[in-house]
């Protein structure tokens, strides 16, 4: 298992896929859209617009509209078929990816099919990381216990707690016990890249 308790996000690697609990999915979006930016891959009932724009409006106030078109990419996986569509898509580029939900469109596979559709899924996953950051939250049930043994074994397991201040309104600087943000400069500095492209797009 990976410690979330060092500092630095130089202490994750490309090359690997991080599992993250399915409850921390929602705030690390939160915290990467601050920071990195992020590639948000939806494979759950509900892409969770709403929810995210009123979060970073708590954060960055009148700035979340920018933060939604310039910091977080969004697309939805229906089927296991889209959802390996999408991630074959996806260029190679350094925008972290977390992909949510990861098993929840298995569970409408014939059983017959849903270790090859797996096999492609974890071929794509693995081919991305070795050019950005790849996180992934599953919550593998019956009849699909082996899936989550699997991920197990290729994943590696990131016990990541979001920022104090993560949910507190202009507080979104603080310090972090995770280790995969940058520092309170390099998220001011993000914030002020949006800013500059999203103005010169306007």
């Amino acid at each position: 298992m990976y410690d979330g308790g060092m500092n630095g996000r130089s202490k994750l690697q490309h090359g690997q896929i991080y599992l993250i609990p399915k409850e921390r999915a929602f705030d690390l979006t939160i915290e990467l859209a601050l920071t990195t930016g992020v590639r948000l891959l939806v494979c759950g009932n509900r892409l969770p617009f709403y929810d995210i724009a009123y979060a970073l409006a708590r954060r960055v106030g009148q700035r979340y509209e920018m933060i939604l078109k310039k910091g977080i990419t969004f697309s939805r996986a229906e089927t296991c078929t889209q959802l390996i569509d999408r991630l074959s898509e996806m260029d190679a580029h350094a925008t972290p990816l977390l992909v949510s939900d990861l098993l929840a469109r298995f569970y409408d596979e014939q059983e017959r099919q849903v270790d090859e559709l797996f096999f492609t899924c974890q071929v794509e996953l693995q081919r991305l990381s070795q050019d950005c950051l790849v996180f992934v939250s599953a919550d593998p049930r019956p009849p699909l216990e082996r899936l989550g043994h699997v991920l197990d074994r290729i994943t590696r397991q990131l016990e990541y707690s979001p920022s104090p201040n993560l949910h507190q309104k202009g507080k979104h600087y603080g310090s972090h016990t995770a280790p995969l943000l940058p520092s309170i400069q390099d998220r001011e500095s993000h914030v002020q890249r949006i800013e500059t492209r999203f103005a010169a797009a306007r």
